[in-house]
């Protein structure tokens, strides 16, 4: 018979699980500070997990070949005790279901395919990093300011060229949730200095997107496979200018979780920005006039970036 007022045995479990969450540490706001349960270094990592700002997933920091790998990060990680990973590995997916809930929330304004959702990656923003500069330096009125350049994206999928961009230094990036060809046809297109894409390709976008490049008079560049050379209306879009930025290195894109189907996604390549994928062989399209003739940008990449051996600028035939 059990003596009044002494704890059951369902209270004494209790209160040893209680005591023993209070000493596990979790991902803490960025403004809270550490608790003696919880050691400072274990508690700057769950910070900068728990920070929106913070860019890669835990298995990017700790990835060797991945552009957001942490070396003290990696060092340390063997010297965190199970609880602690545990703790550090809770946070990240919580931050990773976060972003997916924004991401699928997202309502795009008009008919999309699901193949098309492909983020570029930030490795292809940094092969035309200097052409951007370069246009900026030649464009009248933005006194050689790269931040002044406004940068125009008609296409919408997650908005993740922005965030690219802007960690370039481009800050002036118009990409808006919104019905380009809508915005065509009512004149409603932005006021901008260089038009920089990664179309969808299904159906006719391409075409319509190199009839509108030709008709708005500004330098475009754009990033998409190599079969399009070979179609019908590519030749009759004026493209005898046209030059080539092709990468040795294979370009590979980001499929945002939650926006296509679970069986048409590589889900053994996942990180921050969603799944990797690299379904076709791909590069820049570009053609800088009026600002820079195609003679003009061939002969300043071969005197001032012949030496980036990972990327080559060509044109399909000599003028």
């Amino acid at each position: 018979m059990k003596r009044k007022g002494a704890p059951s045995e369902a209270n004494v479990k209790g209160k040893k699980r209680r005591k023993k969450d209070a000493m596990q540490p979790g991902c803490k706001d960025k403004a809270d500070s550490a608790t003696p349960e919880v050691r400072p270094e274990v508690q700057q990592v769950l910070e900068e997990l728990a920070d929106p700002e913070t860019k890669g997933t835990l298995s990017d920091r700790l990835n060797p070949t991945h552009p957001r790998f942490d070396k003290k990060l990696k060092a340390s990680w063997k010297s965190f005790s199970k609880k602690e990973r545990a703790a550090i590995v809770e946070c990240d997916q919580k931050k990773m279901k976060a972003t997916v809930s924004a991401v699928v929330s997202i309502q795009h304004p008009f008919e999309v395919n699901g193949d098309d959702h492909c983020e570029t990656s930030l490795e292809a923003y940094r092969d035309v990093e200097p052409i951007l500069h370069h246009i900026a330096s030649r464009h009248v009125g933005l006194g050689r300011d790269p931040k002044k350049l406004r940068i125009y994206d008609p296409f919408y999928c997650a908005g993740s060229v922005v965030k690219h961009l802007a960690e370039l230094g481009f800050s002036r990036v118009y990409n808006k949730c919104e019905d380009f060809y809508a915005v065509m046809n009512e004149g409603r297109v932005p006021a901008h200095d260089v038009l920089l894409t990664n179309p969808p390709y299904s159906g006719d976008h391409v075409e319509h997107l190199l009839r509108f490049c030709r008709e708005n008079e500004k330098p475009f560049l754009l990033l998409m496979p190599n079969y399009f050379c070979a179609k019908e209306f590519y030749a009759e879009a004026g493209t005898k200018s046209m030059l080539y930025l092709c990468p040795r290195k294979r370009y590979f894109y980001w499929t945002p979780k939650g926006l296509r189907d679970r069986g048409k996604v590589q889900s053994q390549h996942a990180g921050s920005a969603g799944n990797r994928t690299s379904p076709f062989v791909s590069f820049w399209y570009l053609d800088l006039k009026p600002v820079c003739s195609s003679k003009d940008l061939l002969r300043w990449w071969q005197d001032q970036l012949a030496d980036r051996r990972w990327i080559h600028l060509a044109a399909a035939q000599a003028w």
